[in-house]
C-alpha cells in the first residue's frame, strides 16, 4: 500500500522528480552549429560537380521524452533540431569513396561511430554511418543506396529546452552548402 501511494505521488501531474532534466539552449545557436557542421561535412565529402543542393531549413523535432515513469510523454519546450539534405545521382564508386572520406573526417575530429550502415545484399548495396559528437551529443547520418543513387546527410542536435515560441518554429533562414 505504501509503495502504491509513493508511486502515485511521484507520477502526479506536475511532479518532475523522475522526469529527465534537459539543458537550456538558444535555438539560434543550435541552428548555427548545425549549419556550420553541415557545411564542414559537405566540404569533407569532396564531391565531384553535381546538381546544386536544394535549400533546406533547420526544423525542430519533438522526439525528446520526459523519461522516468512517463516515457511516452514528450515535452513541449524540449526539442532536437535537424537539417537534412540530398545530393542526387551519385554513382556507387563515388558514394563509396565519399562515405569513406567523410567517415574519416568525423572520426579524426573525435566523433564516435555509433552505427555502420555499409552492406551489400543480393538486391541492394548501401553505404552509410552515424556518428555522434561526444562533447554535444549532436549526431550526423550519411546514407546512400543503389535504388535511389542519392547521398542523404542528416544532422541532429541533442535534445534541449528552448523557449516555447521556438519549439514549433523552423528557422527563418534557409541553408545550402557554399561551394568554392
Amino acid at each position: 500500500m505504501l509503495l502504491a501511494l509513493l508511486l502515485a505521488a511521484l507520477t502526479t501531474s506536475g511532479c518532475s522528480v523522475l522526469e529527465r532534466e534537459y539543458p537550456s539552449a538558444d535555438p539560434a545557436t543550435l541552428s548555427q552549429r548545425l549549419t556550420d557542421r553541415a557545411q564542414w561535412a559537405y566540404d569533407g565529402m569532396a564531391l565531384p560537380p553535381h546538381k546544386a543542393v536544394k535549400p533546406v531549413q533547420v526544423l525542430p523535432g519533438h522526439s525528446c521524452y520526459a523519461g522516468g515513469l512517463s516515457i511516452e510523454k514528450t515535452l513541449p519546450d524540449v526539442v532536437t533540431f535537424d537539417l537534412r539534405w540530398t545530393v542526387e545521382h551519385i554513382p556507387a564508386d563515388v558514394a563509396r569513396a565519399t562515405e569513406a572520406r567523410l567517415r574519416r573526417k568525423f572520426t579524426s575530429a573525435g566523433w564516435t561511430l555509433t552505427h555502420d550502415s555499409n552492406r551489400r545484399g543480393k538486391d541492394i548495396v548501401e553505404f552509410g554511418f552515424r556518428v555522434q559528437d561526444p562533447a554535444t551529443g549532436d549526431q550526423f547520418d550519411l546514407a546512400w543506396n543503389d535504388s535511389t543513387t542519392s547521398l542523404f546527410l542528416s544532422g541532429y542536435t541533442s535534445c534541449a529546452k528552448v523557449p516555447q515560441s521556438a519549439a514549433d518554429t523552423p528557422s527563418q533562414k534557409t541553408w545550402t552548402p557554399q561551394t568554392v
